[in-house]
């Protein structure tokens, strides 16, 4: 038999083990989770915290923020390239710099739609391309 059709042959079996751990997963966990929650925990929990409280005076809560949602624009920026500026976050100083990710167009993308969904409540939502654009006019 040619690799093509064992390809052919194999191709409708994969498709349904994909299927069967998709509603596995959604079955043991109750839910899927958001693309991008994985990424802000490795890249941005650590500083931001798990739930987006921030760490007290030293770095600002991402948790119903007003600096993100005022400056949205410039998230993708933050993000990428961080920021060493002060800022003032929900009336509060803040001078620690944001250290850059390494995390692509994708990546950066479904971070922010987590954050908005999780910690901002902003009713928006971005993609990769939205982010590329975003990041020509990084300063």
């Amino acid at each position: 038999m040619n690799k093509k059709k064992v390809i052919q042959y194999l191709a409708p079996f994969a498709i349904v083990g994909i299927v069967i751990v998709f509603v596995l997963n959604f079955i043991t966990h109750g839910s899927i989770q958001h693309p991008g929650k994985s990424t802000y925990q490795s890249r941005c929990a650590q500083c931001h915290g798990d739930h987006g409280e921030g760490i007290r005076t030293l770095t600002p809560p991402l948790i119903h923020a007003d600096l993100p949602v005022q400056q949205f624009d410039s998230l993708a920026c933050w993000i990428k390239y961080g920021m060493n500026h002060p800022i003032k976050v929900n009336g509060v100083d803040y001078d620690q710099p944001m250290y850059p990710n390494d995390i692509d167009e994708i990546q950066t993308a479904n971070v922010i739609n987590y954050m908005c969904k999780e910690f901002l409540e902003h009713d928006t939502s971005v993609n990769s391309i939205w982010v590329k654009e975003k990041w020509k006019t990084c300063k």
